[in-house]
């Protein structure tokens, strides 16, 4: 279901090496015209959007990468780039990563990491024209979901001892010092409190963006995300692929974790402390 599982599974070796230019630059000698993205997915972490993705790639004309390296790269280290550079370097990267040689695929999908959304405003001024998602969940789901595998092992943890700026604002903390030695509970909300609001800052100044609820998928993302926001006109076979993919569980590898997909909004309910 992710990108790294893609690659594991390919038989293309390492790949073509080269700067991006001389590889956008060969494309175009080749004509090559890359499928233009289709929609961007962005989210909090836990709560969905891996489904997304892997309802979208269930049609096999879609070109859908599922966090791959290659954009977080570029909009989280290339912080004293300027943002005509950010924008350069965005759009050609997008534009191999959408290149379709026999012109096959149709539509380019991005489900992005959700360390991407505190500079979902690069991609958006890259792409102004993208439409894209946010999706969220309610807190209390999410956190626990964080904290399956107990409380300090959540991924919302993982800038905990270099916390960005904007976090260490919502906790009040005088430090970035004092910002980590706050508890884990405070520390995640706090996390997942920036995410939403970066997303909320960046849906309030763009008309292409929508807000979309954990609780109301795969529904909504049937029968309105996907026809009506992505503009994906679906054939009959290819709406029951997607269907197919939204009743298993969406980080299924094989083993014990294979199979239908259920809620567990109130088995989290249940699980978290009042």
């Amino acid at each position: 279901p992710m990108f790294r599982d893609l690659a594991s599974a390919s038989r293309c070796g390492r790949g073509r090496a080269g700067t991006l230019n001389t590889l956008y630059e060969d494309m175009r000698k080749k004509n090559i015209k890359p499928v233009k993205p289709s929609g961007f997915v962005f989210h909090e972490s836990r709560v969905g959007s891996t489904l997304v993705a892997n309802m979208l790639a269930a049609v096999p004309t879609n070109i859908v990468y599922s966090e791959s390296a290659p954009p977080p790269a570029v909009l989280n280290h290339c912080r004293s780039c300027s943002k005509q550079r950010k924008t350069d370097i965005l759009q050609k990267l997008i534009a191999l990563m959408g290149a379709s040689p026999t012109n096959y695929h149709t539509h380019l999908f991005f489900k992005f990491q959700s360390a991407t959304v505190p500079n979902i405003r690069s991609l958006l001024d890259a792409f102004p024209e993208t439409p894209w998602l946010f999706v969220y969940r309610d807190p209390v789901q999410t956190m626990m979901s964080h904290f399956k595998n107990g409380v300090g092992n959540g991924p919302c943890l993982r800038q905990r001892r270099s916390p960005p700026p904007a976090t260490i604002k919502i906790l009040k903390a005088e430090s970035a010092a004092k910002a980590s030695r706050t508890s884990p509970e405070n520390y995640c909300a706090a996390h997942l409190a920036m995410l939403t609001s970066s997303a909320l800052d960046a849906d309030g100044s763009s008309d292409r963006g929508l807000l979309v609820d954990y609780a109301s998928m795969p529904g909504a993302l049937e029968a309105y995300v996907f026809p009506k926001h992505f503009g994906l006109s679906l054939a009959p076979e290819d709406a029951l692929r997607t269907h197919a993919a939204s009743s298993v569980y969406s980080k299924a590898r094989g083993g014990r974790k294979a199979g239908a997909w259920e809620s567990d909004n109130e088995k989290k309910e249940r699980a978290a402390t009042p």
